[in-house]
């Protein structure tokens, strides 16, 4: 049952649309200590809605202030439906969705709601509430086609990849706001919207400083396993990596669709009594500061927070140019090493270059960590209070 906490007339009411929190992701992650963050601050109360929560805790720490509700509307149970069947039955789930938010937005005199790119951009746009509405998009404005188009490769999916890539831009083109995580994502929107504007992710973790460490012979990479992350052109570089290094390890660490495939890859390329899959882990820190080198493989990104977390550890990097977010934080090969997106050759390339190297490891790491600072949890989230306060045109009153 939902707690609604006392609280003071004045503070802003929020309400975070978002599938589920009991995912390890990196979405998941910033979302849970932002909430946290604003929670915290004192000047406003937030909600946190799901659809497809199905009774399980959230897999972040979540502040015992936040309002924390399931819909219980469960899209997941229709996935595997045959084709007509899972079109109406999406339909009524639109609807029943559509109908509770109405419901509860009013109901609670929510002043913004919050979008994350779920479900309910299909209605929220043409949703007749008094609240603000605020898309907050954790990935490229392409992100459908390059989803569909990394699982699908006929006419008729990458057709529909660019459908919903339409879809997106007229779902949002109405809203209060679209926040962006990217320039380069912002430039892009900007030739179709004109209530567009950008905050990067903030690091984050909680950790101020971190004691001595003993960097091994080993290299990392973190996310889910799946086609996305681009474990498997990742494996397919380390067996390169392997024939000069034999004695240098590679983790990953995840859990995801891919796990049995990236295994099966892992022991035909004779790379597994070095190329380790770990699972997740809760204990992000020591893993960082246990590695020599941070490798991103993805085949598309938003703005990857396992990068900001390895600039703050001081592991050197060495990343895919994918679309979005490496380029802006990998500059002039300042704190990593940025390659083409998906060449597998030049990405092995780049992995035995740091190997070999151990000052430019030290160096770039030093760089890593004073960047990492543009990206304080202080500096990024004074801009969101700016924003929602814009936005209800709040007036502080002390």
């Amino acid at each position: 049952m939902l707690t609604v906490h006392l609280i003071d007339r004045n503070m802003i009411k929020i309400a975070y649309l978002i599938p589920s929190l009991y995912n390890p992701g990196g979405m998941e992650r910033i979302l849970t200590d932002k909430i946290n963050y604003l929670v915290e601050s004192g000047e406003y109360e937030v909600f946190v809605i799901t659809t497809d929560q199905n009774n399980k805790k959230p897999f972040f720490f979540l502040h015992e202030k936040v309002n924390f509700i399931n819909f219980n509307i469960d899209f997941h149970s229709v996935f595997n439906k045959k084709l007509i069947t899972k079109y109406f039955l999406t339909r009524q789930k639109y609807k029943a969705y559509s109908v509770q938010l109405k419901e509860f937005l009013d109901r609670n005199q929510i002043q913004i709601c919050i979008s994350t790119g779920g479900k309910e951009l299909e209605f929220l746009y043409k949703l007749n509430v008094g609240c603000k509405k605020i898309c907050e998009l954790h990935f490229s404005q392409s992100f459908r086609e390059q989803f569909i188009n990394s699982r699908k490769n006929s006419f008729f999916w990458k057709l529909l990849g660019k459908l919903r890539t339409r879809m997106l831009i007229k779902q949002t083109k109405s809203l209060d706001k679209l926040v962006v995580l990217t320039k380069s994502d912002l430039e892009i929107w900007r030739k179709t919207h004109s209530n567009v504007c950008q905050i990067y992710n903030f690091v984050s973790t909680n950790n101020k400083t971190f004691p001595a460490y003993e960097r091994k012979k080993k290299v990392i990479a973190i996310g889910r396993l799946d086609a996305q992350k681009g474990f498997d052109l990742l494996i397919e570089a380390w067996s390169k990596v392997n024939e000069n290094f034999p004695d240098w390890q590679l983790e990953i660490y995840g859990k995801g669709e891919w796990e049995e495939k990236l295994k099966k890859l892992i022991k035909d390329k004779k790379i597994d009594n070095v190329v380790f899959l770990r699972g997740v882990t809760n204990d992000v820190s020591t893993v960082f500061l246990s590695s020599s080198i941070f490798v991103l493989s993805s085949r598309y990104e938003g703005f990857p927070m396992v990068l900001l977390e390895s600039l703050f550890y001081e592991t050197p990097i060495v990343s895919f140019d994918c679309k979005t977010g490496p380029s802006e934080i990998i500059i002039n090969n300042d704190c990593g090493i940025l390659v083409p997106e998906s060449d597998v050759n030049l990405l092995a390339e780049g992995i035995n270059n740091l190997i070999t190297n151990e000052s430019l490891r030290l160096k770039m790491g030093s760089v890593a960590k004073e960047k990492s600072n543009l990206f304080g949890k202080e500096n990024i989230m004074s801009q969101w209070d700016v924003l929602f306060k814009e936005t209800t045109n709040y007036e502080n009153i002390n």
